[in-house]
């Protein structure tokens, strides 16, 4: 579904779930704009128990002029809409939305399908917000959300606060976003200083006094009253000042979910990978190394697991997560006695491989994007990156480039890899974005190359000695190797192995 498909109708009611929060209001009032643009009768309206009262929604309605109308549910119940009812950051349907009646209802939301009521529906499960996919479906209609400020500083504003303030951006396409949009600086300052209320300190306090901690495995569990995620980021980021905890999840209520923070301060657990467990096939989650952030659909999750209490899905799933995985130390690991082990040669293939610091200077800090892989990465002097087929990224050093590897003067095959086009890396010391397609070259192994491994049966976390401390997951059927030219420990994927691998005749 586009925006412009919506076209036909005269009469555009935007309904916000109840209960409002700046992601559903910033989205609405971005297409409240877009259609006022094409000369549409549009209405952008809530309802609900109550009208809003927190002091940011008040201050971003007031500041960007935006025409929110509460509708008492009593009257909402009453009303029939002639033309559309569009529904955003929320599903027809849905417990947190009051019904309207309505000849003809479309959906835009992040939220995983709840409903599917609707004669026009558009659902992206896998962003931080719906401000996101607003931004996109405008972009996609040539709508000048650049010059249209109050419209980009609403939409900043709504990931801003569901991704608690851009700590737990899910992916590439949110960071688009909030570097894309030209915001109010005055306004955005205004409502970064509104976030919290007294009531919102006491709800903290509160919910600090109750948690819950496990000795063993050094996690805290953390439910809280109703309050916004900025809440949930201010406890859990307080939790891991606490030396006893390592990680810590911290959730509430939100009526038709359960809206978590996730947090880590060990380099064996990346709260992103973390984030993604916990809400595995009952929602989305995703973030940062450090901190991460979800949500669970309460209709999935009764599905799943009826009516067990979301604390002890918690402790049972931090729990689980703490003993599903084993830890390799790159330079340290030695294959353990009895495993079968075996001799792999790599069958003889293109590489694709970038020197990075011909790029950007060696000590930069920058972003690397690659399909669904969104990394912060340091330059380093005199290594190399080899891009492998299904999106990720192997590293490896000058001596090792030069023991293996020579250049060819081959182009870089079409559809080489898995995700579209090669990647790209922003230098936040100035904001440029720079496609590496430009510095690649093609590399073939100058003699056969041969490591030594074998499958794994168990989840493990590798720290290879070029990771500076960031792990690599390598899941039951990938295969641990050892390189028999540099001893360099390595994870092959086993979706790609028979693709990259073939087994050794010699033993």
């Amino acid at each position: 579904m586009r925006l412009s498909d919506l076209l036909v109708y005269k009469e555009i009611w935007i309904q916000c779930h109840d209960n409002p929060d700046p992601d559903t209001i910033g989205s609405g009032f971005a297409l409240y704009s877009y259609y006022r643009s094409k000369g549409k009768d549009v209405k952008l309206f809530y309802s609900g128990k109550n009208p809003i009262s927190k002091t940011n929604l008040l201050t971003m309605t007031e500041m960007l002029e935006i025409p929110l109308e509460y509708i008492s549910p009593d009257k909402a119940r009453e009303m029939n809409i002639e033309g559309l009812l569009l529904t955003v950051d929320c599903q027809y349907g849905a417990g947190n939305v009051t019904p309207v009646k309505a000849k003809n209802i479309a959906i835009i939301d992040h939220h995983p399908m709840e409903t599917g009521i609707g004669q026009n529906i558009k659902i992206c499960p896998g962003l931080g917000s719906c401000a996101t996919l607003v931004w996109q479906m405008l972009v996609e209609e040539d709508y000048p959300v650049r010059q249209d400020r109050k419209v980009g500083t609403a939409l900043y504003y709504g990931l801003y606060t569901d991704t608690n303030q851009f700590s737990e951006l899910f992916g590439s396409d949110d960071v688009d976003m909030r570097d894309s949009l030209v915001i109010e600086s005055r306004i955005m300052q205004k409502l970064r200083k509104s976030n919290l209320s007294l009531r919102e300190l006491e709800v903290a306090g509160i919910a600090m006094k109750n948690y819950y901690y496990d000795s063993e495995h050094r996690y805290a569990i953390i439910k809280t009253l109703p309050c916004d995620s900025n809440v949930l980021g201010l406890i859990a980021d307080f939790l891991m000042q606490v030396g006893e905890i390592d990680i810590c999840a911290v959730y509430n209520d939100v009526d038709d979910g359960y809206k978590l923070s996730v947090r880590s301060c060990t380099s064996e657990i990346n709260a992103n990978e973390l984030a993604v467990y916990l809400t595995r096939d009952i929602g989305t989650g995703g973030g940062h190394y450090e901190k991460a952030g979800g949500f669970i659909s309460k209709k999935l999750y009764h599905t799943k697991y009826r009516s067990m209490d979301p604390d002890e899905y918690f402790k049972i799933c931090l729990t689980e997560y703490r003993e599903s995985f084993e830890l390799i130390i790159g330079s340290d690991y030695r294959f353990p006695d009895g495993k079968a082990l075996k001799k792999y040669v790599l069958r003889d293939r293109p590489f694709i491989i970038v020197r990075p610091e011909t790029i950007i200077k060696p000590g930069s800090t920058v972003t690397l994007r690659w399909g669904s892989l969104v990394q912060d990465v340091q330059i380093v002097h005199d290594e190399y990156w080899s891009l492998e087929r299904g999106g990720y990224i192997q590293k490896f050093s000058r001596s090792t480039f030069g023991k293996i590897l020579e250049p060819t003067q081959e182009d870089i095959p079409e559809n080489y890899s898995d995700v579209k086009g090669l990647p790209t890396i922003r230098n936040w010391s100035d904001g440029r974005v720079y496609s590496i397609a430009g510095y690649a070259i093609v590399c073939r192994a100058k003699s056969e190359l041969v490591s030594t491994g074998y499958r794994l049966t168990k989840n493990v976390k590798l720290f290879p000695d070029w990771a500076y401390g960031k792990y690599i997951t390598g899941n039951i059927g990938d295969y641990l190797l050892k390189s028999e030219v540099d001893g360099t420990i390595y994870i092959e994927p086993g979706e790609y192995f028979e693709m990259n691998y073939r087994e050794s005749t010699n033993g």
